[in-house]
């Protein structure tokens, strides 16, 4: 199996995709970059197959890892997280629109998307700090600590469950339509603060 780390070949004994993988990190960590992509013969692979990679060729002719500046990914990944945050923000006004005409039911469905999209936010934000080998909690933000914007949403979150759970309509339309709005300001102030991060600015 042919081995390549971006376009330069490199030695994998045995020639196994586990060890293709374990070499490819190892030197791209040494450059100061990590490896974002895997493609076998030309398509990406599996992430079923990168977490459990298998200790033969898995039939690949060609292995290749692609990597990346960790900053400049991480840049792309938070400004594409944006996106999703604008997302969320229709998907709650919309829920609130909804719970404050009366007609929960109909709440539900663009509920589940801010939810959803909420969800995909958070993981953005833990993955990328990782790479970025910072806690999200201690990042300064203009809104205050990461960590108070993280425990902010959380709050507001649980105010929604609860009220669902409680069938509280008047307390459900207050949360979406006055304090959800603000936890988006909240986290567009996180996610910029990170992309400095990322660019090489000051936590």
């Amino acid at each position: 199996m042919r081995v390549l780390l971006d376009d330069r070949p490199i030695e994998v004994e045995p020639g196994t995709v586990a060890r293709a993988i374990e070499v490819a990190r190892g030197a791209a960590q040494a450059e100061g970059r990590i490896v974002i992509e895997v493609l076998g013969d030309g398509r990406s692979v599996d992430q079923e197959l990168l977490d459990d990679p298998p200790a033969d060729s898995a039939g690949f002719a060609e292995l290749k890892l692609v990597t990346a500046d960790p900053g400049a990914f991480v840049s792309v990944t938070l400004s594409d997280a944006t996106s999703v945050l604008d997302d969320a923000d229709r998907a709650q006004r919309a829920a609130a629109d909804e719970v404050l005409a009366g007609r929960m039911e109909e709440a539900v469905e663009p509920l589940q998307r801010a939810f959803t999209a909420w969800s995909v936010i958070h993981d953005v934000v833990e993955k990328s700090a990782s790479l970025l080998t910072i806690d999200p909690r201690e990042v300064e933000t203009s809104e205050g600590s990461g960590g108070a914007v993280i425990d902010g949403l959380a709050d507001r979150l649980g105010e929604i469950k609860r009220a669902l759970t409680e069938n509280d309509s008047s307390a459900l339309g207050d949360v979406l339509a006055y304090d959800m709005p603000e936890q988006v300001g909240r986290w567009r102030a996180l996610l910029n603060a990170m992309a400095r991060v990322a660019a090489g600015g000051v936590e």
